[in-house]
């Protein structure tokens, strides 16, 4: 198991929808159409290959694909695929000065996946089982359908969609500059839904205390199941205050770095639903972690997009209750993750068990 190789490769996906959220494009006004997918391949030395990605959306794709290749990929080569452990130790403390948030632990994430995938495919179990097995599959919500730039009979259409294929609910995005537009806007959603139908909201960081108060309350009169990034993604005082004004469950963690910036939100009573996302936190490694700690808390964990990854992590890992529908990276892979009645199924394949198409990566692949 000793690695012989490590190859860095860089993909852009157009998005089945332009997208614009509160914090997706500068502006707010031009939606992304593409979706950046940095991939690592790990060759031992025994021919064992193993594959990890990343994503990102609106910059940094170049800069991972030139720090894996140049920086990450040569330390691995001539160590013992198995120590993870000590690969991440080693990777964490050659970049710990430049890099503890952001780019760098997005670029690691893609490694720590390939030698998961490499266990995985050593132990010749799929990673759900080899991280515990508690069932084969898990609950999802489309969260494609809900966008600032969508109308929202538009919204009301992907919503049924989603709803037509047995999913819990959908999520919808709010975040303009007035609340009241967003408020408007989910009213009407739920009114064409109905009052039983599972919605909740995601602001993307987009308002302060007195504007995320208002909308919460709002939120929190529609019946929506919790109420995501309300404000700034580091202003975990504040959302403390927020959460003690408000019923509505608070959401966050997609934008958060470690379980030490994780933590800071659940000591401080600010977060009642952990999402972390395995790209963001640096990989598996630190998402479990993470889960442990929020079990103490007694706080369920719902992952952030990468739902190909994190179907593993919702199977496997006490805690880790649903996933995000978002099929942002589907088409880099040979077969769909399945999906039976409103349930993302775990593939049954050893490591992560879904092939990612040599012949799309060609289509797809950045110079």
């Amino acid at each position: 198991m000793r690695i012989r190789t490590v190859e860095t490769q860089l993909l852009e996906i157009p998005l089945q929808r332009p997208v614009v959220s509160g914090m997706s494009s500068g502006d707010r006004g031009a939606a992304l159409t593409a979706v950046l997918m940095p991939i690592v391949t790990i060759v031992t030395e025994s021919g064992l290959v193993g594959r990890g990605y990343a994503w990102t959306l609106a910059g940094g794709g170049r800069a991972m694909r030139q720090l894996l290749s140049e920086e990450l990929g040569p330390e691995l080569v001539g160590s013992e695929a198995s120590d993870h452990e000590s690969i991440l130790r080693q990777l964490y403390w050659k970049t710990q000065g430049v890099g503890r948030h952001g780019l760098v632990p997005q670029a690691i994430s893609a490694i720590d996946l390939a030698l998961w995938d490499l266990k995985g495919k050593r132990a010749e179990l799929p990673l759900c089982r080899l991280l515990g097995g508690i069932r084969d599959r898990a609950p999802a919500y489309g969260s494609d359908g809900g966008w600032l730039n969508m109308k929202v009979d538009e919204m009301i259409a992907a919503a049924r969609e989603y709803l037509d294929q047995g999913m819990r609910g959908v999520k919808l995005k709010v975040g303009h500059d007035d609340p009241r537009v967003d408020i408007d806007r989910v009213t009407r959603v739920r009114e064409a839904l109905g009052p039983e139908t599972w919605i909740a909201v995601d602001a993307n960081q987009r308002w302060d205390l007195p504007r995320a108060t208002i909308a919460g309350r709002a939120f929190e009169d529609l019946g929506c199941a919790w109420f995501e990034e309300p404000m700034l993604c580091d202003d975990w005082i504040g959302h403390a205050k927020l959460s003690q004004r408000l019923d509505i469950p608070i959401a966050l963690g997609e934008t958060l770095g470690s379980r030490f910036e994780i933590h800071n939100f659940l000591a401080a009573e600010a977060v009642e639903i952990v999402q972390p996302d395995l790209t963001r936190v640096g990989g598996v490694t630190e998402f479990l972690r993470i889960a442990a700690l929020c079990e103490v808390y007694r706080r369920p964990v719902e992952p952030h997009l990468m739902m190909e990854a994190a179907v593993h992590l919702a199977c496997g890992v006490p805690g880790v209750e649903g996933l995000e529908y978002m099929p942002w990276l589907t088409p880099a892979f040979v077969a769909p993750l399945g999906l039976e009645d409103g349930c993302l199924l775990a593939p049954q394949a050893p490591g992560l068990g879904l092939e990612i198409s040599e012949a799309l990566m060609e289509r797809f692949r950045v110079a």
